[in-house]
């Protein structure tokens, strides 16, 4: 019993030290446009690998470290999200500082209602922050600016072809988030994201589907409708190799 209670706080040490080295980090994540249109010109879909330790639909994985997660999907990823809402998905601000020290773009990924959310993904260092339409409804863009006056990326997401139209006819050259996922059940539809991404294709700059990415084949299949990108979480937690798969798809 004596050696188990040892062996735990010999990992919990370690994990500690790199969660304190980590907390001082001051460096700016780069730009997720300029990552994502350079992945394009090369001829690949861009892949932002997801860490995300559980959702509103349960736990996805609590035993992976977001350092050993990094580590293994950094060298495939364009950029990578992170969650920091802490009651459904378990995510922590902490994240993006750990995240900050693998050079990626990154996605402060919160239901970000206020201008403190904001100011606390530029403080963190993150490069983008979502904004949900269903969500913000008629402050959308109240918040979108002031995202791009502190200096942020924002990655405006909707779930519907009526939004999705409505923010490419406002402003085209910020990031479109279509997801898979229905915001009132929770129910996951590829089909329906692979409508949304027809109907708008080539009249946003920048498209990235998220949710239901489970193997190569949904990520060719939403880069052969107009994905620029592909954001990608339970799959790649569950399975850490599908990122080198993930990114050698080609966009159309």
């Amino acid at each position: 019993m004596a050696s188990k209670i040892v062996d735990f706080l010999d990992i919990i040490n370690e994990l500690t030290r790199k969660r304190v080295d980590a907390m001082r980090a001051s460096t700016k994540a780069p730009s997720m446009i300029k990552s994502i249109e350079k992945r394009n010109s090369e001829g690949y879909l861009a892949l932002i690998a997801e860490y995300k330790r559980a959702s509103p639909t349960g736990i996805v994985r609590l035993d992976l470290d977001p350092w050993t997660y990094f580590n293994a999907v950094g060298q495939y990823a364009t950029g990578f999200s992170v969650l920091v809402e802490p009651i459904y998905f378990l995510g922590s601000p902490i994240l993006i500082k750990i995240a900050l020290n693998y050079g990626k773009p990154i996605l402060y990924k919160d239901f970000v209602i206020s201008r403190e959310q904001v100011m606390d993904a530029r403080e963190l260092g993150a490069s983008s922050v979502l904004l949900i339409k269903r969500l913000l409804g008629d402050s959308l863009w109240v918040l979108a600016d002031y995202a791009i006056k502190q200096g942020l990326e924002p990655l405006i997401e909707v779930d519907n072809e009526k939004d999705a139209l409505d923010i490419i006819n406002t402003d085209p050259s910020v990031m479109l988030g279509i997801n898979s996922r229905d915001l009132n059940d929770l129910s996951i539809s590829l089909e329906r994201a692979l409508l949304i991404t027809r109907a708008v294709r080539g009249r946003a700059n920048i498209i990235i589907a998220e949710s239901g990415v489970k193997s190569v084949e949904d990520a060719l299949r939403l880069a052969n409708e107009g994905a620029n990108a592909v954001l990608v979480g339970t799959a790649l937690m569950r399975n850490m190799n599908l990122s080198r798969e993930l990114s050698v798809v080609r966009v159309h």
